[in-house]
């Protein structure tokens, strides 16, 4: 039997075998949750590595399937470093580009308010529902333009569903804003 060099391997071996490349969204396994690292088996494309800061909620997931971006195909200790939040989000704005251009309606939960609106998060992704946006019915009318009393009435809507459109979604500008 002949040997094969490395190069003949991988050339005969093809697609089988593929290395992470910096921006692609790859699969893997859990294998521990460390004080500050989380690694994941990539199968033939190595071991993954995501920062402890990344998911405080890890602790459960070891032997769990999931999704990461690849930050950094190859750091100098041979591991690829992954980003769990960077894939959620990337997953978020597919599903919300996907809304918008269906102009579908989705429910969302206001998590914060300020005079010009209220924040929400929706698919990983923060937007924004500005006042002029909202319907009659959550409209803050006030006598007087007391902007405290719009605030108010406002964070009154802070943790209750409301019904949406997406009226312009921006990934690069990293910009999402509803109307009710």
């Amino acid at each position: 039997m002949s040997k094969l060099t490395m190069d003949e391997l991988l050339a005969k071996e093809g697609d089988s075998i593929k290395q992470a490349v910096t921006g692609d969204t790859v699969d893997g396994v859990v294998l521990s949750v460390k004080k500050h690292e989380i690694l994941i088996d990539l199968g033939a494309k190595g071991v993954g590595l995501v920062p402890r800061r990344e998911a405080s909620y890890a602790r459960n997931l070891v032997g769990q399937a999931v999704t990461a971006s690849v930050i950094d195909a190859e750091m100098e200790d041979g591991y690829v470093l992954l980003s769990l939040r960077k894939a959620v989000k990337d997953k978020g704005w597919d599903e919300i580009l996907a809304k918008l251009e269906a102009a579908e309606v989705v429910e969302v939960v206001p998590c914060d308010a300020n005079r010009g609106g209220l924040l929400v998060e929706y698919e990983g992704i923060r937007g924004f529902l500005p006042v002029s946006q909202l319907s009659a019915e959550h409209y803050p009318r006030v006598g007087s333009a007391d902007k405290d009393e719009i605030l108010q009435r406002l964070n009154s809507l802070v943790g209750k569903t409301i019904k949406v459109r997406i009226l312009d979604a921006n990934k690069k500008d990293n910009k999402l804003i509803f109307s009710e």
